[in-house]
């Protein structure tokens, strides 16, 4: 009789230790699971993987209650009242729920937990990975392959561990740990596109790129050198010149069903205005974005020192922020000095953004990455797949065989002339580091 193997959470030791005094000293009034506490703790370890630019989390108590147990509630409120977890405070009634982040004062040093293969817990949790994966018949074809390709993948698992251990502090343990197990444990692999942004979302999507290096196999990856901004620029330069494509998200009726005809007419309006004036500077932010060199120029451009990381940064909370909101009577504009640093180099493309993101500020990030996943995986990954790569993807980037290197970018040039009708610039290196 086949016996499955148990599955293992990596849990905060402190955290551990500490929740057992509490719950002796503090004993609930119902019969509890101390298990279910660290399905909890374990949740909001795999949202800080999945969720990384975020500091607070929301707790799915539909999946937690499948998984655990109907009256979770009682156990998420002892992990508050003994400040484990922390909320965002941040609670509106049927409009926002509490988000919530593990307390950093617990996390020290790593706990290896296997779950026993017999408990409830086990049992809902494999039933529920399964039914996650029964969409994988529905896959189109050469994604059903690429599928394939990610189940069959595998890392030096030994090294992989070794590598943690040698080079990350307790919190990063956490989660590094976490993703590599999952990875290992097959059960825990995922292939799924995401239904808001249509991005491919796998296992590597989240997955340390230093860790890349113990997938085994003699593999290459090739990025699209600063993507979101490349694809910022395509979308102005399109709108402004109305240029010639064959990209469906870049015809003319997607563009005003996605933004409105107002915003679209008023962008072409303030160009005409500002090359008047001589403030356009779209042209300098094009050029970068294409040459692949828009971080490194920014630094030129920037009268004061800044660092590459710094600059994307900037770029990343121009794109994703808020334009405002109010606090009260008074208007808060988020991160105000690192958008006031980019205006300082692109005025012109900085006010554009922000007309775009006018009625929602989601609007623009969503569309720039179901435009990136368009090109990538509707466009890009057919085509290699069509010519026998199963390539590995991580959104804006594609993962292949070394000997398929050269084949892969005379598809990924073909595919961005024929759609958009430029070549940008890729980032190509070896998984494997020296």
């Amino acid at each position: 009789m086949k016996v499955s193997k148990p599955i293992i959470l990596y849990l905060p030791d402190l955290m551990i230790k500490e929740l057992n005094k509490y719950l002796k000293n503090n004993l609930p009034n119902f019969k509890f699971q101390l298990v279910y506490f660290y399905y909890v703790v374990h949740h909001l370890i795999t949202m800080q993987i999945q969720y990384k630019k975020d500091e607070y989390f929301y707790l799915n108590m539909k999946y937690l209650k499948c998984i655990t147990s109907s009256n979770l509630g009682r156990y998420i409120k002892i992990l508050k009242d003994g400040e484990f977890i922390i909320s965002d405070k941040s609670y509106k009634v049927g409009v926002k729920s509490l988000k919530y982040k593990l307390n950093p004062k617990f996390i020290a040093s790593v706990s290896k937990i296997e779950l026993q293969t017999n408990s409830k817990l086990s049992n809902k949790l494999v039933k529920n990975l399964y039914q996650k994966k029964a969409h994988y018949n529905r896959l189109e074809p050469y994604l059903k392959l690429m599928k394939d390709e990610l189940m069959k993948m595998e890392l030096d698992y030994e090294k992989a561990n070794k590598w943690i251990e040698m080079n990350a502090n307790d919190a990063q343990k956490l989660n590094y740990l976490t993703s590599v197990n999952h990875i290992e444990d097959k059960r825990f692999r995922y292939f799924k596109r995401n239904k808001t942004n249509r991005r491919l979302d796998t296992n590597l999507t989240n997955f340390k790129r230093d860790l890349r290096q113990f997938i085994i196999g003699d593999y290459v990856s090739i990025d699209l050198k600063n993507s979101q901004p490349f694809l910022l620029g395509i979308l102005l330069d399109t709108i402004i010149n109305k240029r010639d494509t064959l990209c469906c998200y870049l015809k003319n009726d997607i563009l005003i069903k996605t933004f409105g005809i107002k915003r679209i007419k008023a962008i072409s309006k303030f160009h005409q205005n500002q090359e008047k004036v001589k403030m356009v500077n779209l042209r300098l932010f094009y050029n970068s974005v294409l040459n692949g060199n828009l971080y490194d120029d920014f630094m030129k451009r920037y009268s004061e020192d800044i660092t590459r990381k710094e600059v994307k940064d900037i770029m990343f909370k121009v794109l994703f922020s808020r334009n405002e909101y109010y606090k009260g009577y008074r208007k808060i504009i988020p991160y105000q000095k690192d958008k006031k640093i980019f205006t300082s180099v692109y005025p012109y493309v900085y006010e554009v953004v922000k007309a775009l993101k006018v009625k929602d500020h989601k609007t623009l990030p969503i569309y720039l990455q179901r435009f990136e996943s368009y090109l990538f995986i509707d466009c890009i990954t057919k085509e290699l797949v069509t010519n026998g790569i199963i390539p590995l993807t991580i959104h804006d980037s594609v993962i292949v065989k070394t000997k398929d290197q050269t084949k892969t970018i005379e598809i990924m040039n073909n595919v961005f002339i024929n759609q958009i009708g430029v070549i940008p610039s890729f980032n190509i290196e070896p998984l494997k580091l020296n």
